[in-house]
C-alpha cells in the first residue's frame, strides 16, 4: 500500500510540473570584428529569450510562429575585439523553468587602415567654451543611450539612407592636422548639399538637434539597443519624440559641424558598440 502510494506521488509531481520547451539559436557561419550579426531564437515558450554575449545582454521577445515562438536580435563585437571566438548564450527563463543554451561563433580578424585628414584648426585645438559644449552634448547622448526602448522596431535588412558611394569606410584610424583621434566609428556616404537622407529603418527621434563636431545631427532609437546617426546635415527635417518609417526622409545632407565638405555621416550602435552598417544594408 505505502509502495502504490509513493508511486502515485511521483506520477503526480512529474505531471504537475511539465517539462520546459525546446530552445534553439540561428548563428551566420562567423563573426567579424567591428560589424553587427542577426540571431534568430526559437522556442517552444512564449518566455522572453536573454542573450549574453562579450559581457552584453540584449532581451528577445518570441512571437507565435506555427507550433513554435521565434524572435531575432542584432548582436555585435566592438573594433578592437582580438579573441578567436565568442560564446554566445541564450536564457529562458519560464514559470516552469529555465533552459540555458550556449554557443561558441568563430571569429574572423579584420585590420582597419588609417586615414589623415586636414580640418578647421577650431576642430582639434578645441577652447574651454567649445570644449564644455561638446562634454555636455556628449552627455546628453551618453544619457539617451542608456534609456532605449526594448521593444524591436528595426528589420533585419536596412536602407541605405541615401545613394553616394563610400568616401571613408568604419573603423578607419583617423589623424586629424597630423593628430591622432578615435577611430572612425560609421561611413561617410558621397551626397551633394540638400540631397535627401532616408531613415535606415523604422524608430523614433531620439535626438534632433545642432552639435559642435557633428554639426546638424539625428539619433534614432530602433529599440532592443539599436541606435542610428546621421551627422553633418543640412537640414533636419524631423523633431524628438517624433515616429518615423523605414525609407522616411529625416533631413538633408550637408556639411555642417567638422567636415571637409559635404556628406553624411552615417552611423549605427548595437548594445552601446559602434559597428560597420555597411553589410546590414539591403541590395548590398
Amino acid at each position: 500500500m505505502i509502495r502504490r502510494i509513493i508511486l502515485l506521488l511521483i506520477v503526480f509531481l512529474f505531471s504537475a510540473v511539465p517539462a520546459f520547451g525546446a530552445l534553439d539559436l540561428e548563428l551566420p557561419d562567423h563573426a567579424v570584428n567591428g560589424q553587427a550579426f542577426v540571431v534568430s531564437v526559437t522556442s517552444d515558450s512564449s518566455s522572453p529569450v536573454t542573450l549574453q554575449w562579450n559581457k552584453k545582454e540584449v532581451f528577445v521577445s518570441c512571437e507565435k510562429n506555427g507550433k513554435s515562438y521565434s524572435g531575432v536580435a542584432l548582436l555585435a563585437l566592438p573594433r578592437d575585439y582580438d579573441k578567436k571566438n565568442v560564446q554566445i548564450k541564450a536564457v529562458a527563463r519560464g514559470a516552469d523553468g529555465t533552459n540555458t543554451l550556449v554557443r561558441t561563433l568563430p571569429v574572423k580578424f579584420k585590420k582597419y587602415r588609417e586615414q589623415h585628414l586636414k580640418v578647421n584648426k577650431k576642430y582639434v585645438e578645441l577652447s574651454k567654451k567649445d570644449l564644455d559644449r561638446h562634454y555636455g552634448e556628449r552627455a546628453d547622448v551618453r544619457r539617451m543611450m542608456s534609456s532605449l526602448s526594448t521593444t524591436r522596431m528595426w528589420s533585419p535588412e536596412l536602407a541605405r539612407p541615401v545613394p553616394g558611394g563610400l568616401s571613408s569606410e568604419f573603423g578607419v584610424q583617423r589623424f586629424f592636422n597630423g593628430k591622432p583621434r578615435q577611430p572612425h566609428s560609421g561611413i561617410d556616404l558621397r551626397g551633394k548639399t540638400g540631397t535627401p537622407i532616408k531613415a535606415c529603418a523604422d524608430g523614433v527621434i531620439r535626438i534632433a538637434s545642432e552639435h559642435f563636431f557633428s554639426g546638424n545631427s539625428i539619433y534614432i532609437d530602433h529599440g532592443q539597443g539599436v541606435v542610428s546617426m546621421y551627422f553633418h546635415l543640412s537640414k533636419i527635417l524631423v523633431r524628438d519624440g517624433e515616429s518615423v518609417k523605414k525609407g522616411q526622409v529625416i533631413g538633408n545632407v550637408g556639411a555642417t559641424g567638422r567636415v571637409t565638405g559635404p556628406h553624411l555621416h552615417f552611423g549605427l550602435n548595437v548594445s552601446g558598440v559602434a559597428v560597420d552598417p555597411m553589410p546590414l544594408f539591403s541590395g548590398k
